[in-house]
C-alpha cells in the first residue's frame, strides 16, 4: 500500500511524500532536498506526527487521517514523530527570535551606543 501527499514547502511548489507499506513495514520517503539525500525532514515528521498544516491541500486530509491510523498500530514510533515536530516548532520561532534581536542590535550599533565615562 502506498499513501502520497503533497507537503507544503517554502517555495511555491509542493513536495511528495510517499508512505509505502510492504510486508508490515512503513517506510517514507521525500523528494525535497533532504529526502533525496535519505535523511530525515520536517515533511516526514510533521505529516507522521498529524500535522494539517503541513498539508499542501485540505483535500488531502483524508491521506493524513488514513495515515495517522498507521501510525498509531507502529508501537516503535511512539510520539517521536510529534516530539520531532514540536522540537523543531520551537527551533523556528526561536531563530526567528534570534533573528529579530541581531537585527535590533545591528540597527543599535549602526546609530551608535553610549559609552559611559
Amino acid at each position: 500500500m502506498k499513501i502520497s501527499i503533497r507537503a507544503r514547502s517554502s517555495g511555491d511548489a509542493p513536495y511528495q511524500v510517499d508512505f509505502l507499506v510492504e510486508d508490515n513495514k512503513l517506510s517514507v520517503h521525500c523528494n525535497c532536498q533532504a529526502g533525496i539525500f535519505g535523511k530525515l525532514c520536517k515533511h516526514k515528521t510533521e505529516l507522521l506526527a498529524g500535522d494539517a498544516s503541513r498539508l499542501f491541500d485540505e483535500s488531502e486530509t483524508p491521506k493524513l487521517e488514513k495515515l495517522a491510523i498507521l501510525v498509531a498500530r507502529a508501537p516503535e514510533l511512539g510520539n517521536i514523530p510529534k516530539a520531532i515536530a514540536e522540537a523543531e516548532k520551537i527551533i523556528r520561532r526561536e531563530q526567528a527570535n534570534v533573528k529579530q534581536i541581531k537585527k535590533e542590535f545591528g540597527e543599535k550599533l549602526k546609530k551608535g551606543v553610549v559609552i559611559l565615562s
